[in-house]
Order: structure tokens, then C-alpha cells, then sequence
């Protein structure tokens, strides 16, 4: 999809929208639960910082 990588996170619903409205490399997963999955763009814009964050988030919510 156009050389970029997308990658899915799981994240708690209540932060979801706030993520998606603060950056605009956060979209609604598709194909996914889009209450609780988010798809970050990673390109030149999207954040390093944010992008761990996000997994590690991801990776200890998928444990559950």
C-alpha cells in the first residue's frame, strides 16, 4: 500500500479517539474492532516515541 508500513495496536477504547484526533497517522484499523484497534501509519510523520509506546501498550493489553 503505496511502500509504507502499517502496523495494528490494540488500545483501551476511551483512548482510541483521543489518539486518532491528536495525530493524524492513527486511524481506525480496518478490518479490525475499531473501538479498541488502531492502525498507525508509519511514515516521516509518525512519531518514534509514540510508535513503542503504542506496541508495548498493544502487547500487554493482548496478553490479557
Amino acid at each position: 500500500m503505496g511502500g509504507k508500513l502499517y502496523l495494528n495496536v490494540k488500545t483501551e477504547p476511551s483512548y482510541s479517539d483521543i489518539l486518532r484526533n491528536a495525530y493524524n497517522y492513527i486511524i481506525p484499523a480496518y478490518h479490525m474492532n475499531k473501538e479498541h484497534w488502531n492502525t498507525i501509519i508509519v511514515d516521516e510523520k509518525a512519531d518514534e516515541w509514540i510508535i513503542k509506546e503504542l506496541l508495548e501498550q498493544s502487547y500487554e493489553l493482548t496478553k490479557k
